[in-house]
């Protein structure tokens, strides 16, 4: 069974979100982050959704409410000046608030909120895993590209141009829209780098996590994951032919799940259902 529903995010905005779930069984919530440019109806996410609901999980996935979207255009960039403001601090806000408000709805009797799950693709993997090092109520998390070094990545306060003008872009290759970041995404990820040392905040944490990536990414390089690969907790596969979205695209047009997508799943879910 699927159900939408709206949530409110961070600085009160409102976002969707939505949950595939089998009914009158009270089963772990999987909850799915989309990463930079992305949404929580991008390519083949709703395959992975199905996936994980067939085989024991009830599956969440959302917006994050500054990702650009609106909840009246959930696949569509509509609020530059919401995606330009966006945050990791708020990203963080948003996790919450979303299994808040899930514990509201009618469905939540099928929800076992003491086995939650993270998953996180790209930059939403650095937020998942920044979510779950600071709450030990998660189980685990796992990333698919995952932005392990988000401070390197997005902290950089000394790049003189991007603090002298304010803003820079990146052009989203799909639509061709120049998105605005803004230069508080560099002061608010070093105001919370704390949070975002997940090296160290993994070093320190006694559960397990998951980091899969493929070989051919050019978003995220394939050496993201030398940070956690000698860690005794963290477990590593690299997918020689894989690419930043597994062979996934958007749209995404078969009913099948691209073969390095699946597999990444397959590995997630007998992780997850070892722990």
């Amino acid at each position: 069974m699927k159900q939408e529903g709206i949530y409110i995010g961070a600085e009160g905005k409102p976002a969707g979100y939505d949950i595939e779930y089998t009914p009158n069984q009270k089963q772990p919530l999987l909850v799915f982050c989309h990463g930079f440019n992305g949404f929580k109806d991008w390519g083949a996410f709703h395959l992975m959704a199905h996936y994980f609901a067939q085989n024991g999980f009830q599956f969440v996935k959302f917006n994050f409410s500054h990702n650009g979207t609106s909840p009246e255009h959930p696949m569509d960039f509509v609020d530059l000046e919401a995606f330009g403001n966006n945050n990791f601090e708020k990203e963080i806000y948003d996790i919450g608030a979303v299994l808040e408000q899930l514990k509201k709805e009618d469905f939540a009797t099928c929800l076992d909120f003491e086995k939650v799950f993270l998953i996180g693709h790209s930059k939403g993997g650095a937020t998942a895993l920044a979510y779950s090092l600071a709450h030990q109520e998660i189980v685990s998390c796992a990333t698919l590209a995952g932005v392990l070094d988000p401070l390197s990545r997005y902290g950089k306060v000394n790049d003189k141009q991007w603090k002298e003008k304010g803003v820079k872009y990146v052009v989203n290759g799909r639509t061709n829209q120049k998105m605005p970041m803004y230069y508080q995404l560099a002061e608010n990820t070093q105001k919370i780098k704390e949070q975002l040392d997940i090296r160290n905040l993994l070093k320190a944490d006694k559960r397990k996590f998951l980091f899969l990536q493929g070989a051919k990414d050019p978003a995220v390089p394939v050496t993201e994951v030398n940070l956690v690969k000698n860690l005794s907790n963290c477990t590593v596969a690299v997918f020689e032919e894989a690419n930043h979205v597994f062979g996934a695209s958007h749209p995404y047009e078969s009913a099948e799940l691209p073969n390095d997508l699946k597999e990444a799943l397959s590995q997630i879910l007998k992780f997850f259902q070892s722990l």
